[in-house]
This record gives structure tokens, sequence and C-alpha cells, in this order.
């Protein structure tokens, strides 16, 4: 078992809780601070996460310059996490593209599909936010309990790869 989920969603829940326990027009600022550390604490966790399926490969490799190749050459230089662009690409160079096509055949499609979608979603939220403070021209943030719904799917699907290895 690689994908945890125990202390994600206990963050997730705290910081919800203390959304919902802000009094919003005296501390206006603070339900933005706990969303949009919801936020980014996800998107750490789902990139950190991808990061763990791949080192089920690198647990596999017997060489020690093929074991650095993984690390330095395909989990490190990848900083975002959608779907094809990110995650697809980096099994792609791991196990190719037969391996891929294999592993794609034995998970649940419909799962494949939401994770995509709640990545690229995910994604557009955090480019959104990463990139930016909260000052009065701030993008309208989410509850965190818009991340947690997101982690739930993501969660699902990240899953399902994991039990294909």
């Amino acid at each position: 078992m690689v994908i945890t989920k125990t202390k994600i969603l206990k963050t997730l829940k705290k910081l919800d809780k203390l959304y919902n326990a802000v009094n919003k027009k005296v501390e206006y600022d603070l339900p933005n601070y706990y969303s949009k550390l919801a936020l980014l604490e996800l998107c750490g966790w789902v990139e950190q996460s991808m990061d763990d399926i791949l080192r089920c490969f690198q647990r596999k490799l017997k060489e020690e310059k093929n074991i650095n190749y993984l690390e330095t050459r395909i989990i490190k230089p990848t900083h975002s996490f959608e779907y094809h662009t990110h995650f697809r690409e980096m099994l792609i160079k791991t196990i190719g593209i037969t391996g891929v096509e294999k592993m794609e055949r034995k998970i649940n499609n419909r799962k494949k599909e939401i994770l995509a979608s709640s990545l690229g979603i995910l994604k557009t939220m955090r480019d959104e936010h990463a990139h930016t403070y909260i000052s009065g021209t701030t993008h309208r943030l989410h509850a965190p309990s818009i991340s947690e719904s997101h982690f739930r799917k993501i969660y699902d699907g990240l899953k399902e790869f994991e039990k294909a290895i």
C-alpha cells in the first residue's frame, strides 16, 4: 500500500472545520487562507502520491544507474500532475507505452476518466492561486470541502493504478 489517505483527509477536514468556524464578517481573509492551504496541500499530496506509484517500479530495478535514472530524470523533473501530460508520460517513460496500455486495460475506465478530469480541474484551480497572494483581487477560492471532494475522486483513481502494478 503506497498511497495513503489518513493524513491528507485529516488535514482537509480540519481546514474545512476551521473555514466553517470563522466569522466571515470579522475575519474576512481567514476563509481564503484555509481554502488556499487546503488546495495547495491536496496538490502536494497528489504529486507525492504519483511519485510514490512510480517508485513502486523503482523497487523492481536492480541496477543503480536505472534506479538513479528513474528518480533524477523521470520523477524529480516532473512538477505537475495532469493525467495525460504528466502522470501518463512518467508511466510511459518508466514502463513503456505497451506497459501503460496493459495497465490502463486493467483499471476501471470510469475511475481513470474521473481521475483525469479531476486532475485537470485541480490543476486549473492550483494554477490560478499558486502564483498569486491573497489580496483584494484574488480569484474566488472554494471551501476546503471542495478540495476534499476532489481528493476522494483522485484517490480512487490513483488506487486503481496502484492495484494494477
